[in-house]
């Protein structure tokens, strides 16, 4: 499933909690993300909610990406 580096100094159940908090953290991330896109496709909002809806949902956005590439390389 996941690649883990060989290392003496690490506990392979830490590593393994941390993945999976990650992976959660992803799961609430995409979930958020389809939620903004589902009420932004449904809803009349003003210019400032709009806005500030697409920045969270881009923010979103940039932290799936990023934990992606995380636990690629673990």
């Amino acid at each position: 499933m996941y690649r883990l580096y060989k290392n003496d100094n690490q506990n392979p159940k830490e590593l393994e909690k941390m993945i999976n908090l990650i992976k959660n953290n992803v799961d609430c991330s995409k979930d958020i993300i389809n939620r903004i896109d589902n009420f932004l496709e449904t809803k009349q909002l003003p210019k400032s909610i709009l806005d500030a809806l697409i920045t969270q949902r881009n923010a979103c956005a940039v932290t799936v990406m990023n934990f992606n590439r995380v636990i690629n390389q673990i």
